[in-house]
C-alpha cells in the first residue's frame, strides 16, 4: 500500500455516477507481522474524526497490531484516512508514556511518580498566579474526544481554581470550520443531506477528513476551508466521475 502520508488518498478508484464505490480495503499492520500472523480481526470503527469508519482490528497474542477497513461498510467501502490507519490502533507500543516526566536541574526530562509530578504542576501554578498576570497565565488546550462529565470536570478546574479565560479544545476548532465551510457551501451549518445525495449532486462537492476518499457532509479539522474553497471553483465544472 501507498505512503499514505505522503498520499494521503490512497489508490484512486474513480466510478461513473449513481454507481457504487468500488470497495478498496486499506490495512497497516506491525511492521514485524503479516496478514497471516494475525490471530483474530475485531470488529469496530475508527473514533479520530465524525465519520466512523467501520474498521477491523488486528490482534496478536492479546494486542491490538493493525488496523484494516470493512469492505461491507456502507460508510468507507474498505477506506481508512491516514490518522485511523496510522494512529488508532498503537496504544500497546512500547514506545508509549506510562509514567510522568518532569525536567531535572539540568533541562533533562526524568521519569517521576505522579505525586511528585502533581507537586511540580501546582508550585509552578502559583508562582505564575502570584504574579501581575495572575490567572491570564493559565491556559487550557484539549481534545475533542473527552466525556461530558471530563469536560465538565475540566471547565471547574479552569475557572474555579485559576479562573482564567483561556480555555479552548480541538472540539471547537473542528466544529468551527466545518460549520464555516457549509454554510458558505450550503447555506447551512449542519449536515444538509445525505451522503447518497452529496455523492450524485451537480455540480459535485469532493469531500474529505484526514485524507479521506468518500464524499461526507460534514467535515471536520482543516479540510473544511479547503472544501469551501474547492465548491467555489467546482462550481464551472460537472465531470461525471468521482474519485
Amino acid at each position: 500500500m501507498n505512503d499514505r502520508i505522503a498520499d494521503v488518498w490512497g489508490v484512486r478508484t474513480p466510478h461513473a455516477r449513481d454507481t457504487p464505490w468500488p470497495v478498496r480495503v486499506d490495512t497497516h499492520l506491525d511492521a514485524s507481522l503479516d496478514e497471516q500472523d494475525v490471530d483474530r480481526w475485531v470488529q469496530s470503527a475508527c473514533v479520530l474524526c465524525s465519520n466512523g469508519c467501520g474498521c477491523d482490528i488486528a490482534v496478536k497474542d492479546g494486542r491490538m497490531v493493525g488496523i484494516r477497513g470493512r469492505a461491507a461498510d456502507t460508510v468507507n467501502h474498505g477506506r481508512l484516512g491516514p490518522k485511523g490507519l496510522y494512529g488508532s490502533w498503537r496504544w500497546s507500543r512500547t514506545d508509549r508514556l506510562t509514567r510522568p516526566l518532569i525536567r531535572d536541574a539540568d533541562g533533562e526530562l526524568v521519569e517521576c511518580d505522579w505525586d511528585t509530578a502533581m507537586d511540580r504542576i501546582v508550585e509552578r501554578s502559583r508562582q505564575l498566579l502570584a504574579t501581575d498576570a495572575g490567572a491570564l497565565s493559565h491556559a487550557f488546550y484539549t481534545s475533542g474526544q473527552l466525556f461530558l462529565e471530563e469536560y465538565y470536570t475540566l471547565g471547574v478546574i479552569g475557572k474555579a481554581s485559576p479562573g482564567t479565560p483561556h480555555m479552548d479544545g480541538n472540539t471547537r476548532l473542528c466544529t468551527a470550520t466545518a460549520a464555516a465551510a457549509l454554510k458558505e457551501s450550503f447555506g447551512s451549518d449542519g449536515q444538509p443531506g445525505s451522503r447518497a445525495a452529496t455523492a450524485t449532486s451537480r455540480p459535485p462537492m469532493p469531500c474529505s477528513c484526514s485524507g479521506t476518499t468518500w464524499p461526507r457532509p460534514r467535515p471536520c479539522c482543516g479540510c473544511a476551508s479547503w472544501i469551501a474553497s474547492t465548491a467555489r471553483t467546482r462550481r464551472r465544472s460537472s465531470p461525471s466521475t468521482r474519485a
